[in-house]
């Protein structure tokens, strides 16, 4: 991002959000190619194997060409994409459908943009140089991923390094996102409400961001507003669809705002402990973001009414900085009421570790455009907080 003039908005990505919506895919899918590979790590094909069978059978009926590719691991590494490029090179497949979860999705955006180049993907978060654009990618998230369905940019294990890292690129834009909510209903209740939260982590650190304006804080301010209204009745009712519907679009909002605000220390973080222990990002999202609303909370007071309100607070007759107070309330009462763990001791997190994550999170760039800046020490601080 350093270096760029960003768009005050910008998005070139067909949006598709509605329950039932993939028995018309092949009717979307066709204005982008005619040779499709499916990507999809192998535990999501476990989960979905009937879907991502349906959509096949339906692309072929209608005479479009589909392989599927499976044979990514439930975490795949740079190595695992370089062996999937070098498959889809010989199919002379012309688009990518990312089908899945996070991982996945992950996958189907280094695959589409390194098809037609000839670098490694490690190379890619190294040089980065790129001779040729990325085939049309269309993402198909199987619930919730915290904006990732639109954001463009990836995050992924390096086999070197063993650490995740992150890659943005205009080019990672999918030229589709194609959301059935009814899918996340095969996923379990605790995913789908850890996801949520972390799709609100992604949309209240936009409302702060320095790189917020007007539009980006109606698509962050209106998917906080979803997610306070849906997910208690989500969470009650797991195979209520419509709640699911309001959460998925909630999550393609976040990634319309998080395209422009980039900012989540919450995500860095949380990267930073994926990488160092065996937590997942969602979950570790899940902790974190309460610890940086209020980090964050004096240096965008009027930013955090406006999150107060949405969220259902009344504000009525006390001061701007108690207003704001109840926001970081908000989310701790919704993450209590939906039974999500908010210590890092409850998934046995060692605290020796975390001056290490602390340093490895201030490599991400997600916090270069936060109201308040903070270092490695400042991070350690917030995770002994968390623990």
């Amino acid at each position: 991002m350093k270096g760029s003039i960003t768009p005050d908005f910008h998005l070139p990505t067909e949006i598709y959000i509605r329950q039932n919506i993939l028995s018309d895919i092949s009717g979307i899918v066709s204005k982008f190619g005619s040779r499709f590979i499916i990507v999809t790590t192998s535990s999501d094909f476990e989960i979905y194997y009937e879907v991502i069978d349906q959509i096949s059978k339906s692309l072929k009926k209608a005479g479009i060409g589909c392989i599927i590719y499976d044979d990514l691991p439930q975490y795949p590494n740079t190595e695992n994409i370089d062996f999937a490029v070098s498959f889809v090179k010989k199919t002379n497949c012309d688009a990518i459908i990312g089908f899945g979860g996070v991982e996945s999705i992950n996958a189907g955006k280094a695959i589409s943009l390194l098809t037609n180049n000839y670098i490694f993907c490690y190379d890619l978060f190294s040089k980065g140089e790129l001779s040729q654009p990325a085939i049309p990618l269309i993402t198909m998230p199987a619930h919730p991923v915290f904006g990732l369905e639109i954001a463009p940019m990836l995050f992924l294990n390096d086999i070197h390094d063993r650490i995740k890292k992150t890659y943005f690129n205009q080019l990672l834009y999918p030229v589709a996102a194609i959301v059935d909510p009814i899918l996340s209903i095969k996923m379990s209740e605790e995913k789908a409400i850890k996801c949520s939260i972390a799709t609100l982590a992604i949309a209240s650190e936009s409302v702060i961001s320095t790189m917020n304006n007007d539009i980006i804080n109606t698509f962050a301010l209106k998917s906080i507003d979803m997610i306070f209204r849906n997910l208690p009745s989500s969470y009650r009712e797991p195979q209520n669809v419509l709640p699911r519907v309001y959460l998925a679009t909630a999550s393609a909002m976040s990634g319309i705002a998080f395209s422009i605000a980039y900012l989540s220390i919450t995500l860095s973080i949380s990267m930073a402990l994926a990488s160092k222990t065996e937590i997942s990002i969602e979950n570790a999202m899940s902790v974190i973001l309460p610890h940086i609303m209020e980090f964050n909370l004096t240096t965008s007071p009027g930013k955090y009414v406006q999150m107060s309100k949405v969220m259902g607070e009344d504000v009525k007759d006390i001061t701007v900085i108690e207003a704001a107070i109840k926001a970081v309330e908000a989310i701790r009462k919704i993450e209590m009421d939906t039974d999500v763990a908010q210590k890092l001791s409850q998934y046995s997190v060692p605290k020796f570790l975390f001056g290490e994550i602390a340093t490895l999170a201030m490599t991400y760039p997600f916090h270069e455009n936060a109201p308040r800046p903070l270092n490695a020490n400042e991070i350690e601080t917030i995770l002994v907080a968390a623990y």
